[in-house]
């Protein structure tokens, strides 16, 4: 009996830890104070979850939420903030957009290609967030609001 309840104690322990630390964030009010307060070429305009998801490769099911805002094709700015139930996933799939955005900009318009050299890809929990602008430093001030 006493193993039992130590088990059943030791695995409610792990859970409370395990959520230490957690912060829930609001993916739409992230993204959009990324858009409005950071720095772009143009002025972003949001993106549907659908469109986002097709845009960066996710599978459906790899993501809960995402809110999103792009500039034109002329540009490479955008922000992304997904809450993703597969983060590895989501993560793996924003690197490899990054880099096929890289390979695209270069012979079409390298001088956007420094924004995509120093964009920022941050994970934090649950959340997988992207932005490409002309000032990451900005950027990661923005986010480590939403996320410390």
């Amino acid at each position: 009996m006493k193993k039992k309840i130590l088990a059943v104690l030791s695995i409610t322990m792990a859970v409370v830890l395990a959520s230490c630390g957690a912060k829930t964030i609001d993916v739409h009010e992230l993204a959009s104070s990324l858009a409005s307060e950071g720095k772009f070429a143009e002025q972003l305009t949001e993106v549907s979850s659908d469109i986002t998801e097709k845009r960066y490769g996710i599978e459906a099911n790899d993501v809960e939420e995402c809110a999103a805002y792009a500039g034109t094709k002329a540009v490479v700015d955008e922000v992304a903030v997904f809450k993703a139930s597969n983060v590895e996933n989501v993560k793996e799939q924003v690197e490899q957009h990054i880099d096929a955005q890289k390979d695209s900009y270069s012979s079409y318009r390298p001088d956007e290609v420094p924004k995509l050299d120093d964009c920022v890809v941050t994970v934090s929990g649950d959340y997988v967030i992207v932005c490409v602008s002309e000032d990451s430093t900005a950027a990661k001030s923005i986010i480590e609001k939403y996320t410390k």
